[in-house]
């Protein structure tokens, strides 16, 4: 049933693609910010939880 809808739906073969290309450009984007972060600002955040701040 949601095939034939959207089968009569003209020019919907283009949203897929779109999401697709978000996606990938998103992923990629924060991959590239992961492998050029340096380590010691992980080390830094990973701290953060254990810290106490009220004192």
């Amino acid at each position: 049933m949601y095939k034939e809808v959207l089968s009569a739906i003209e020019g919907i073969s283009v949203y897929p693609v779109f999401s697709f290309i978000v996606f990938f450009a998103f992923f990629s984007l924060m991959a590239l910010w992961v492998l050029q972060s340096k380590k010691e600002d992980y080390e830094q955040v990973s701290q953060l939880p254990l810290t106490d701040s009220q004192s």
